[in-house]
């Protein structure tokens, strides 16, 4: 897995800076699923920055968070909030594959007895 730096770079990016990564496993989006986080971007705004890595000056591929970033340019946001990192092509894999992991309809994260 990657190393964490110990000081994160949080920005706010112009969403015409970022695209999706191509190695992202996740291929398929619910369109309805999109538009109602769309909805709630547009009330609450990004509440969880995209995580992103830099692929040329001010050019930047989403490496976690496809799902917001898209939901975001459907609610036609200018800008979102973002985590900057360097990965390599590897560690990037290894996030989205972490992420996509995670990512599992009707199961709880929360734990109740």
């Amino acid at each position: 897995m990657f190393q964490q730096n110990s000081t994160a770079d949080f920005r706010t990016l112009a969403i015409d800076q970022l695209r999706e990564s191509p190695t992202n496993p996740r291929r398929t989006f619910d369109e309805s699923k999109l538009q109602e986080l769309a909805q709630s971007i547009r009330s609450q705004g990004v509440l969880v920055p995209l995580i992103v890595r830099p692929t040329a000056p001010e050019s930047f591929e989403v490496v976690a968070g496809a799902r917001r970033f898209r939901a975001a340019q459907r609610a036609e946001l200018f800008a979102v909030p973002v985590r900057v990192v360097e990965l390599t092509d590897s560690e990037a894999l290894t996030l989205q594959l972490v992420e996509l992991s995670g990512v599992r309809p009707g199961v709880s994260t929360m734990y109740t007895k």
